[in-house]
């Protein structure tokens, strides 16, 4: 099976986008109102691993946004720069370093990025890693030292264990198995430290511009669902600290983006755990007046849309926007009953690629091909698109 869509195949796909992408949930640009939003793009590195077709589809979606969060941008951003180039002039980039990795060692080193409008998005001074304090750390360490303790000598069994295995298969010539990563028992630190960015958003000549800081995130994915929860909720936390004392911050208003990989298909309950974690944030350490109020959309059923997924695979929710503010003109979650019930006022959606893609090679929905039809759309868009889909909310524009 190619990797890569076919010259007609990508002819049909870009009839239909241009012919009705916004039926398939990308949002229409409007004058009175700005669109922000996330996408991870699969491992974007360098120009040659993508077609001349992937760069145009991806150029026409992120002309949509006025300020897009992207992740697993690689160590090499000739591919981000490309982008970049292709939306024009009228589009600046912000790119953090590495993250998740030392240098010069393999791992899950990945650049985060911003891509804005300069006619309707302007940057200002802020730009920072969110991290813990080292003191955090240790006396998170020494404080549960049992149960790291006990970490530690189970991990260095299945070590043993797998320093067996590995030799066993070197000696019969073949691949050793992966090496076995350390489950830790409580948070630690972020797998990738987020990236945060200010950015000012005006709108009517007297009007209060919108001034953000915007936390971009890649958080960990793994096979221990429970870390990946400990991951979101200690970024939670953090940005809710934030919130609390929104009146200090260079910003008064905290936007997280990004893919926290949020695994809510094979976690039962999980969604409501999060959502009522929300609701008790809220309630509890931001009720004081002066305290930003939290929002995070993809986690309510869309009034017209029903839950939203934003992997391609149609299965999870991994992408989050999440909304820090006291500031009325900004959505609160009450806001998301009414979501996209007037044109140009707050909305919040997915961007739907695996259906169009569907749609147009087999003239059906991505739930109704045949297995064989649906295993080649997502291995061809996972290499020349993604294997996350864009989310994004609209913003009626400070008035």
């Amino acid at each position: 099976m190619a990797s890569h869509f076919t010259d007609p195949q990508w002819q049909k796909i870009n009839h239909l986008y241009h012919e009705s992408a916004d039926g398939y949930g990308l949002p229409e640009r409007r004058n009175d109102s700005i669109v922000i939003g996330s996408f991870n793009i699969r491992k974007l590195g360098t120009v040659a691993k993508r077609t001349d077709q992937s760069w145009e589809f991806l150029k026409n979606t992120l002309k949509r946004f006025d300020l897009i969060a992207i992740q697993e941008i690689m160590d090499n951003l000739s591919g981000f720069e490309h982008l970049q180039s292709l939306l024009g002039d009228d589009y600046g980039m912000v790119v953090s370093d590495v993250t998740g990795a030392k240098p010069g060692s393999s791992g899950n080193a990945e650049r985060l990025g911003y891509l804005f409008n300069w006619r309707r998005v302007q940057r200002t001074a802020l730009a920072s890693d969110v991290t813990f304090d080292r003191s955090e750390i240790v006396n998170n360490l020494y404080n549960n030292s049992s149960a790291f303790n006990k970490a530690w000598r189970a991990h260095t069994k299945k070590l043993e264990a797998w320093k067996e295995k590995a030799e066993e298969k070197k000696s019969q010539g073949k691949r050793a198995p992966a090496k076995p990563p350390i489950e830790l028992p409580k948070f630690v630190s972020f797998i990738r430290q987020p990236h945060c960015v200010s950015f000012l958003i005006k709108g009517d000549v007297n009007a209060k511009p919108f001034e953000f800081l915007v936390v971009n995130a890649h958080l960990l994915y793994g096979t221990n669902k429970q870390e990946r929860e400990w991951e979101f909720k200690a970024l939670l936390e953090w940005l809710t600290i934030r919130a609390k004392y929104i009146h200090r911050l260079y910003h008064p208003n905290i936007l997280l983006l990004g893919d926290c990989n949020l695994d809510f298909d094979t976690v039962p309950g999980m969604r409501d755990d999060i959502d009522n974690f929300l609701k008790g944030l809220n309630k509890s350490v931001l009720k004081s007046k002066k305290a930003a109020k939290a929002n995070f959309p993809m986690l309510s059923e869309h009034p017209t849309q029903g839950i939203l997924k934003t992997a391609l695979r149609q299965k999870q929710t991994y992408d989050q926007i999440g909304i820090f503010s006291n500031d009325p003109r900004l959505p609160s979650p009450f806001d998301n009953q009414t979501a996209g019930s007037v044109a140009g006022g707050y909305n919040y959606s997915v961007f739907n690629i695996a259906n169009l893609v569907a749609n147009a090679l087999h003239n059906k929905d991505i739930d109704q091909v045949t297995t064989e039809q649906r295993k080649a759309i997502y291995k061809k868009s996972e290499y020349d698109i993604s294997d996350h889909m864009p989310i994004w909310m609209r913003l009626k524009l400070p008035e």
